[in-house]
């Protein structure tokens, strides 16, 4: 879920890193690049200038399957259609394919993201934490929807998968909502608050609510807590077989082999 309710940027309430350059840092080291449901690609694309050639990515959707291609096909990148939230599903990449996986603000399988990268590959995930927003949550009486969606979780699920995680971050910081309309027009777009919870804003049954938080904003602005972490993790590097440890030898007091004379 994003925490861009109205437009505005409030200084100061922006996570400590920037995407872009912990991605201009490892994409350059790189030979093979995933990004994983990269929506539309507008990030994606923004960064091509570091990326190298033949980067590959996914989405998640059948729908923006094409919107994602039309934007990165021109820049030399590969879109594949791939769900990780379908039960079962895997990455359509053999084991060890890519030396950096990318993942913002989309979900993934650790031990699958664990079996595509190569020998001392990166992997670099920004998410929206599950308490984001958590006052709309409780306004209009719903349970967070994600709770499960922490750093501390994420930090787990990559370690049991056989990653070393190098970095992890969590950001909590806020954001204000000046009117009602903006409002509504993110509620529009958030999932779990139309029939059913499906797609939308059903207003019908979230009437009183809403009329809460127009008075509230009458008063004044609204103060939302955000909520984002990041990890960067390392598949382990490739065992060094057959290599001459020259230095331990050196160290030895064996005798010298005779040689036979002839």
């Amino acid at each position: 879920m994003s925490a861009d309710v109205t437009g505005h940027d409030d200084r100061g309430q922006e996570p400590p890193w920037s995407w872009a350059t912990l991605v201009g840092n490892l994409a350059p080291m790189s030979d093979q690049v995933l990004d994983l449901g990269t929506g539309g690609g507008e990030t994606l694309a923004s960064l091509a200038h570091v990326l190298p050639e033949g980067t590959i990515a996914t989405v998640g959707r059948s729908s923006g399957l094409a919107v994602a291609r039309a934007r990165l096909a021109p820049l030399g990148i590969a879109v594949h259609e791939h769900g990780a939230d379908r039960p079962g599903a895997r990455l359509p990449f053999p084991d060890g394919t890519f030396d950096l996986v990318l993942s913002r603000h989309g979900t993934y399988d650790a031990h699958d993201v664990a079996r595509v990268l190569a020998p001392g590959g990166s992997f670099l995930t920004e998410r929206v934490g599950g308490d984001d927003l958590r006052e709309l949550d409780s306004a209009f009486g719903i349970d967070l929807p994600s709770p499960e969606v922490t750093l501390e979780n994420a930090v787990h699920d990559l370690t049991r998968a056989g990653l070393t995680v190098e970095r992890s971050d969590a950001f909590h910081g806020t954001v204000r909502c000046g009117d009602i309309a903006s409002l509504l027009g993110y509620l529009r777009r958030v999932a779990r608050l139309g029939p059913d919870g499906s797609d939308g804003l059903d207003p019908d049954p979230h009437r009183r609510a809403l009329e809460t938080l127009a008075q509230q904003l009458h008063a004044g602005p609204l103060s939302l807590s955000t909520s984002r972490f990041l990890v960067l993790a390392r598949a382990p590097s490739a065992p060094d077989v057959g290599r001459t440890d020259f230095a331990d030898l050196v160290g030895r007091t064996d005798p010298m082999p005779e040689v036979p004379r002839v």
